[in-house]
């Protein structure tokens, strides 16, 4: 059994991460490798449950994102990208020497996942997308300003995790989640500065508008509108299952 919860320089991060492994000991052929990339503004601790079901097969890796949870927080103005993102996982897999990983993505955590599909194809088996927009519609991208103009303009009136309160039913069932589930979300994204989740929203933004290539849409097989309905795809050298769908299941906290 192995079990490592630590950081790594990577550029310019140090990347907080837990790197999973209850296989068998004796088990003959080594076990593979999940990677599992959290949501906008969350952390890698969104995937706690998830761990025990998949770690007795599979090594599992999670990590907090760029800016997120206990990595480090680049500098107000710092401008994101999907392939920033995606260069900063296929890093802490160089670092762990890690070859090749079924990576699992939960709504933007699956773009980025689409773009490692495209830019680093022989690094995934296969990639799960679990409510991932390949674009964002006019309707979300209007509901989550709270009638602010911009989310950067709700963030100032509310704060990220005072915004995450007023959004949160578009998240989950909040007339089924248990109350403490629901203040422990919140709590989590509050932790993410306004500046870093601003970076973020751009970064969502502009693939809605382009910044995600064609190239990896035609990959999935996918109408750009993000028809995510249960569906299997091959795309690249790797097959690519779609998950969820407006009410974001499956959830993280609730695998």
């Amino acid at each position: 059994m192995q079990h490592r919860y630590s950081r790594l320089r990577v550029g310019d991060l140090d990347i907080h991460y837990e790197l999973a492994d209850y296989t068998r000991p004796w088990r003959e052929s080594p076990a593979e490798t999940f990677l599992l990339y959290h949501g906008y503004a969350r952390n890698m601790l969104f995937w706690q449950p998830w761990v025990p079901l998949l770690a007795v097969d599979y090594r599992v890796l999670r990590l907090d994102a760029r800016g997120c949870g206990q990595t480090t927080k680049p500098p107000e103005g710092s401008a994101y990208s999907f392939e920033q993102l995606a260069n900063d996982a296929i890093g802490l897999m160089d670092k762990l020497g890690i070859e090749r990983v079924h990576w699992v993505g939960e709504s933007s955590g699956g773009i980025v996942g689409m773009t490692a599909s495209l830019n680093h194809a022989d690094r995934l088996n296969t990639l799960t997308l679990c409510d991932t927009p390949f674009k964002r519609s006019t309707k979300i991208a209007t509901t989550y300003t709270l009638g602010e103009g911009t989310r950067a303009a709700a963030f100032d009136k509310y704060g990220v995790g005072g915004w995450c309160r007023e959004t949160l039913s578009y998240r989950l069932d909040t007339t089924k989640a248990p109350p403490a589930l629901c203040e422990w979300y919140i709590e989590q994204m509050d932790k993410t500065p306004k500046h870093v989740a601003n970076a973020m929203d751009k970064a969502v933004a502009a693939g809605a508008s382009g910044a995600v290539p064609n190239s990896i849409l035609d990959a999935q097989g996918k109408d750009p509108t993000g028809d995510t309905s249960k569906q299997g795809r091959r795309g690249g050298a790797a097959s690519t299952l779609c998950y969820g769908d407006q009410n974001n299941q499956p959830q993280q906290t609730h695998p």
